[in-house]
This record gives structure tokens, sequence and C-alpha cells, in this order.
């Protein structure tokens, strides 16, 4: 799609990325929120949500960006470049977990908000192990788990990605399928009771809702996607998102269509019961939830950059291109409207569930223009200073 006035196209960005990455990050901040959107919000278009979506582009971005930079620069070039993502990355994580453990714990603890003492229980137990743990990534309070889980599938990225050069993605992809199928019977949990990273036994209710061993699957396929696509782009052929084949689509759209009905059936209560709930696990990724999210995908796949170019969706793509920044400042929205109420899920009043809305909204197109503003003005200083030489 041609760059929007109100967003101009970086060097070497799809804006149809940018945009979806913007949408999956307003999506999950209204899912987060403590108000009545997160009704709508939450698992709009099936059994997904945002999180898949967020950890699935990323994974793609990653394979796409990183195969350009080894085809300019050689895999050191990658690697220097993944290290310094990922230490960006972690970064970022430190800043929420001493926001969380100085301000918030402090507010929790001073005010009596349940839904942050919750969110914040080892911590209030046990500090100091929290804050070693907390930097180990092996302490993920709820809201703050899915930048550790970003970290860890960054660090394990040059392993896949240097087996995929000798063997092809196959083996890579097959590994990962066997670990997420182990996951669904409890691979966390017999890590969990058997081995104690770092000597520090954090509560298995700490250390994260998201189930790395079953998660790592969706990050790996992205990965491979995202490498085949710039491969293909770079050889001159089709890209993969549109190749897709006739029957593979309509087959997609049919399940993507299927799944939304049961989502809004009264079918819904049975997948989620006790007997059939596996199948749509959030936390584990379940069997069901993985073809849900691929027939979209494929749909997306198709239809994306159609759908990206419509003028009303432009100003999201402001969202994405800054999204390390904005998924941090959501975090923070969520933190102090969960410091509004007592109760462990506030019920805020209407006017106050408005507020939030509009002023958390506001803050991320406000972070993600400071950034804009911030990496234009570098990028100015880069061009002068190489003039001048």
């Amino acid at each position: 799609m041609p760059p929007s006035p109100a967003v101009e196209k970086p060097h070497g960005r799809v804006i149809a990325l940018d945009i979806l990455r913007g949408f999956l990050l307003l999506w999950m901040t209204l899912t987060h929120l403590p108000t009545r959107a997160s009704l709508i919000s939450n698992q709009t278009f099936g059994f997904v949500s945002g999180a898949e979506g967020f950890i699935f582009l990323a994974g793609f971005m990653v394979g796409q960006l990183e195969y350009r930079r080894e085809h300019k620069g050689g895999e050191i070039a990658t690697l220097r470049d993944l290290a310094k993502r990922t230490a960006r990355i972690y970064a970022y994580h430190v800043g929420l977990l001493v926001i969380a453990f100085t301000i918030f714990s402090r507010i929790a603890v001073d005010f009596n908000r349940l839904a942050i003492q919750n969110l914040l229980s080892f911590y209030l137990h046990s500090p100091g192990k929290a804050w070693v743990a907390g930097l180990a990534l092996v302490y993920r309070p709820s809201l703050l788990d899915i930048l550790p889980m970003y970290i860890v599938f960054m660090v394990a990225t040059p392993l896949a990605r240097r087996v995929a050069h000798r063997r092809g993605w196959s083996p890579v992809i097959y590994i990962c399928l066997g670990i997420w199928i182990a996951a669904q019977f409890g691979l966390r949990h017999f890590v969990y009771t058997h081995i104690s990273l770092f000597g520090l036994h954090v509560p298995e209710d700490s250390i994260g809702a998201f189930d790395l061993f079953a998660w790592q699957l969706l990050w790996m396929v992205a990965l491979a996607l995202g490498t085949r696509y710039a491969d293909d782009a770079e050889r001159g052929g089709q890209p993969a998102s549109n190749g897709v084949q006739p029957w593979l689509l309509r087959l997609s759209i049919a399940v993507a269509i299927m799944f939304l009905l049961l989502r809004y059936s009264s079918a819904d209560q049975l997948i989620n019961s006790q007997l059939l709930g596996f199948l749509t696990d959030k936390w584990r990724l379940g069997p069901a939830r993985v073809v849900n999210f691929a027939a979209i995908a494929i749909v997306l796949a198709r239809y994306g950059s159609q759908l990206a170019s419509f003028k009303l969706f432009a100003p999201l793509a402001l969202l994405g291109q800054a999204s390390l920044e904005v998924f941090s400042v959501h975090i923070l929205c969520c933190l102090v409207g969960d410091s509004l109420g007592k109760a462990a899920d506030p019920q805020l009043p209407p006017i106050v569930q408005t507020a939030l809305l509009i002023g958390t909204i506001s803050a991320l197109f406000a972070t993600a223009l400071l950034v804009r503003r911030v990496t234009e003005a570098r990028r100015r200083r880069v061009l002068n200073h190489a003039n001048i030489r």
C-alpha cells in the first residue's frame, strides 16, 4: 500500500505489518484494562487473542530482518543485531520491574489495592528473592510476563537459525512441535518440580501465565515463515503471503468462521468446560487455538494488505513502529487502572472507565509520536555527521 500522509513509510518497513502490530497492541490494551471494553475485546475473533498475534508477528519480523542483515553483513552481523535487540527488550523489562516493585508495590500496600497485591504477591512476600528472580527472568508476574517470553525466544533464535542453515527449517519445526505436544501433557509442571533454575524457588503461579514450552512453536514457525518471505523477496519470486493456494484459503475462511460462531454460541460453554477446555487453553496454546490462529493468519496473509489500505487504520502504523515502547506504556497504564479500585477485580465507575480508556489510548499515541521524533532526530544527526565527514 502507498504510504499514508499521516504515517510516512520508513526505509525497509512494510506498513501493512506495522498497522497489524499497532492493531494488536491496541487490542491487548483494551483486553488488559479493567474496563467493560474487555468484554468486547477478549477473544473477539474466535479462540485467539492479541498475544498470539503479537508473538507471531514479532517472530516473523525478526526472521525477515535477520535474513536481510545476514545477506548483507554475514552471520556475525546477525548475531550482533540479535544481541542488541535482546538487550534492548531486557532493558525495558527491567524498567517495568523497577516501576512495579518500587511504585506500585507501595500503592498496593499503602492503599490496600488487592489487584496489585495479587499481581505482586511473591515480591511482597520475598522482595529480595523476587528482585533476583525477576532479573533472571524466573519470576514473571502477570502482565509482566510477555517481555520475558520474548527475550527467551530471542535468545533461542540464533540456535534455531544455525540448525536451519545446516538442516533446513523442517527439523526445527518438528522438534518445536514435539515440545509443544509435551507441553500439552504438563511438561512445564514436570520441569518446575524437578529443576530449580539458579536455585530460585519461585511459586509456580508466579513464573508467568504463558507456558513457554507451548508458545515457542508459534515463535519458531513465524521465524521460519519470515525467513522464507525475505528469501522469496530477495530472489524476486512471489512472496509467500501472496501464494496462498485457493483451496487452503477457502478452508481457512470456513475454519475461521466456524470458530467465530462457536465463540459466541452456547457451544462455547462446552468448550470451556473441564472436559474440552484444553483444546482452547490460552496459556498452553491448545490444539484448537493453534488451528484457529492458523486459519486467521492465512486469511490475513491473503487479504491483510487490502484491509491495511483503509485510511481508518493508517494511524495504527504509528503504534506498530514503536511497538516496544507502546507495549511498555500499555503495561503501566494497566497497572494504574488496577490501582484505581480496591477489589481484586476492580469495578470502576463508568466515568472512570471512560477517562482511563481515553487517557491510555492518548498515552499510547503520545509515546509513539515521541519515539518517532526521537528516531528522526537521531537519523538526522547521523546523516549530518556523515555529510560533514
